[in-house]
């Protein structure tokens, strides 16, 4: 599957996001997963957010010590 996309990404100028939208049918399983995994109050936004946040705290103490 990933091979496949990046071999599709590869050819074709549409964006990714663009590209999923053509395969996610409105109302079936991959939206339901996605409007969890994008939830912007607990999904991957907040999360990666908070991941990048630690590590630039943590970049910045080991720079001090």
């Amino acid at each position: 599957t990933v091979s496949g996309a990046g071999a599709l990404m590869d050819a074709d100028a549409a964006s990714a996001a663009d590209h999923r939208e053509a395969v996610t049918s409105p109302g079936g399983t991959t939206a339901a997963a996605l409007d969890v995994l994008m939830n912007a109050a607990d999904g991957l936004p907040p999360l990666m957010a908070r991941t990048c946040q630690a590590a630039a705290d943590r970049a910045k103490a080991l720079a001090s010590a």
